[in-house]
């Protein structure tokens, strides 16, 4: 290989190389974005089935609508009961 030939592969292997490392910080913002929203969901809804408050005044407390919020805990209920089954140890280890 010529020299140029060396050098633009050289190049290639080092934007491939931050390419990588790029989407892999994309992949744990993503992840962590959805961990933050799940428990800030839970934290909403253990608040409100406690009976700390009512449905309308955790709404009035974190600023979104009573409907808006009753589809995010339908949302998080079904996310949680995933995240339990798929974090439940396999009884035939």
């Amino acid at each position: 290989m010529s020299k140029p030939d060396t050098d633009k592969a050289a190049e290639a292997r080092r934007v491939q190389q931050v390419q990588q490392r790029l989407a892999a910080a994309k992949v744990t913002r993503d992840q962590r974005k959805a961990d933050a929203e799940f428990d800030f969901w839970a934290e909403v809804a253990a608040a409100i089935d406690s009976g700390e408050v009512k449905q309308t005044e955790a709404c009035d407390a974190i600023g979104f609508k009573r409907e808006y919020v009753r589809r995010q805990l339908i949302e998080h209920r079904a996310q949680a009961a995933a995240r339990a089954t798929t974090n439940t140890p396999d009884s035939t280890d």
